[in-house]
């Protein structure tokens, strides 16, 4: 039987604390990096899973106005006496020969 010697470390005790220190940096380093890289870091991600979140919902928003609308402009182009009813109440609009009293009393102004 061949018996191995063990080889002795090359390295003395202030070099093996040097490349423990350097280790060290290079893994903290690594570690910082992984979380705060401008566009691959995690805390990057989080932001723009974040931002998407908020702009699906922004995105769900729209779309119920946009169906809500979409059915106002089908009433209105379908239902004339809705049409009727808009004209009279958003834009005061009157029938011919039709006349507005307005009863309501006025404020009186403090001189």
């Amino acid at each position: 039987m061949v018996r191995k010697q063990k080889t002795k470390s090359s390295l003395s005790p202030v070099q093996r604390k040097q490349l423990l220190r350097i280790s060290f940096a290079i893994i903290i380093l690594s570690l910082v990096w992984v979380f705060f890289a401008p566009t691959s870091g995690l805390y990057h991600i989080r932001q723009q899973k974040k931002h998407l979140a908020e702009l699906t919902a922004e995105k769900l928003q729209l779309k119920e106005q946009n169906d809500v609308i979409e059915k106002d402009i089908e009433r209105l182009q379908n239902d004339r006496e809705y049409l009727e009813q808009v004209a009279r109440e958003k834009h005061g609009m009157l029938k011919d020969n039709e006349m507005v009293f307005d009863f309501a009393r006025k404020k009186k102004e403090k001189k």
